[in-house]
């Protein structure tokens, strides 16, 4: 399954996460914007992301062991996947929430 995620719809009136949803909820919700953080977060030398978010999945009831790769697109879309389960998604409409770690560049 893909996970097609409008991050605006995780967000509160204060910009924070809401507090007032049920645990399973608000623990997708941290998922979400940590793999946004991470995707918008500064990247080695080479291009290649830094941070490593484990799989939240647990096929079999038992935890992913895989890590997910993540992808900034110049579209802004950020795509991410687990190379070992296959769980993976597409998230839009982070830009300027607490999660978008870019630097902001002076206007001339």
């Amino acid at each position: 399954m893909t996970w097609v995620t409008d991050l605006s719809h995780f967000v509160s009136e204060t910009g924070k996460l809401p507090t007032n949803v049920p645990g399973p909820a608000h623990r997708l919700a941290e998922y979400l914007a940590s793999i946004v953080a991470a995707a918008t977060s500064a990247s080695d030398n080479q291009g290649q992301a830094t941070r490593q978010i484990k799989c939240r999945r647990r096929p079999g009831h038992r935890a992913c062991p895989g890590v997910i790769e993540y992808r900034l697109w110049p579209d802004e879309r950020i795509t991410w996947e687990c190379p070992n389960c296959g769980d993976n998604g597409i998230i839009s409409n982070w830009q300027s929430t607490a999660w978008d770690r870019r630097r902001v560049q002076p206007v001339h």
